[in-house]
């Protein structure tokens, strides 16, 4: 009988730790999905009798694990594809001369494959991480981020220990709140002074620390698809990269890292194959050249009358899943 128990509980033992160790040994995200994305932008209210308007609409590339199977654009009037020259982020261009229609609404639709593989074999190319050190408008190295990054990362030598010890400060120190207005624009200083925030002031919070520390970091943004068959997305979502020696760009998401303590693991180093990107880095340029200074954060459409941003703009985003 004796035996029989011993036996057993060793059995048991051993079910135990292979139920609990084969899901830590998996990996959190499909290892591809296929998915339909439609971008839509509505201007509503444009002024009548204002000079030239000038619009820029981002638009999703092949790039980084996303690999775009169609791109299909419905516009109202005749217009451009173009790039900005310092990230490479594709755009359409139009102008409207006056009068301004009471309405006007623009729709890509899209059909993308992302992939954990196609990610990996293009991540580690990057020759030009220079442009990757750089302060942005918002996301500035200053004596208290130098601190802060200085007491996070102590005496870790590689790019990757001192970029994981940077993501467990900003979880720590931060939280996913938006009662407090100025939010979202990615302000370090901001999320500093209050550690308060959403997606956008954490993982500008994670860049300028990791600049601090001489880590190429860079920010992205785009969509989270959900798991369903189809429906609405609420609105966008960003995220951070960082370079790791010899290996390449590493994603960390330290925002969903806090929403899901669970998955804190899952959401540094892993590329997360629910996410669809629309553009990369922050403080860029548009082409044709705005009139304005250099565009924060490029998701949402911009637009300018008489050489002035206008804020107008609604968008509609909305998935379809094909195939995980």
């Amino acid at each position: 009988m004796k035996r029989f128990l011993m036996f057993f509980s060793i059995a048991f033992l051993a079910i135990v730790t292979v139920l609990w160790v084969i899901p830590m040994l998996q990996e959190p995200f499909p290892s591809e999905r296929l998915v339909e994305v439609t971008y839509a932008a509505i201007l509503e209210g444009l002024p009548e009798k204002s000079g030239p308007i000038r619009i820029w609409i981002p638009l999703a590339s092949s790039r980084e694990g996303q690999t775009i199977l169609k791109r299909e654009i419905k516009a109202p009037l005749a217009y451009q594809i173009t790039a900005d020259p310092a990230y490479g982020n594709e755009m359409v261009y139009f102008e409207i001369r006056k009068p301004a229609p009471e309405s006007l609404t623009f729709e890509v639709n899209y059909a993308a494959k992302i992939s954990r593989q196609n990610f990996a074999s293009a991540s580690s190319g990057e020759k030009n991480l220079g442009k990757y050190l750089k302060p942005s408008q918002f996301m500035v190295v200053d004596d208290e981020v130098k601190k802060r990054t200085q007491n996070a990362v102590g005496a870790k030598k590689s790019w990757q220990e001192k970029a994981r010890a940077i993501y467990e400060d900003v979880i720590r120190r931060m939280s996913y709140d938006k009662t407090v207005p100025g939010w979202g624009r990615g302000d370090t200083v901001r999320a500093c002074l209050l550690g308060k925030g959403n997606c956008t002031d954490f993982h500008s919070l994670f860049i300028s620390m990791a600049h601090a520390a001489e880590i190429p970091a860079r920010f992205k943004i785009g969509l989270t698809i959900p798991d369903e068959s189809e429906g609405e997305i609420p609105g966008y979502h960003c995220w951070a990269e960082f370079y790791e020696e010899g290996k390449g760009w590493r994603p960390v998401d330290a925002s969903e890292a806090w929403k899901h303590p669970e998955r804190k693991e899952a959401y540094f180093g892993k590329f997360d194959t629910n996410k669809f990107l629309i553009s990369v880095g922050r403080d860029i340029d548009l082409v044709p050249k705005q009139a304005g200074p250099p565009v924060n954060i490029f998701f949402y459409p911009y637009v300018e009358v008489d050489g002035k941003e206008w804020n107008g703009a609604k968008t509609l985003f909305q998935f379809r899943n094909l195939k995980t």
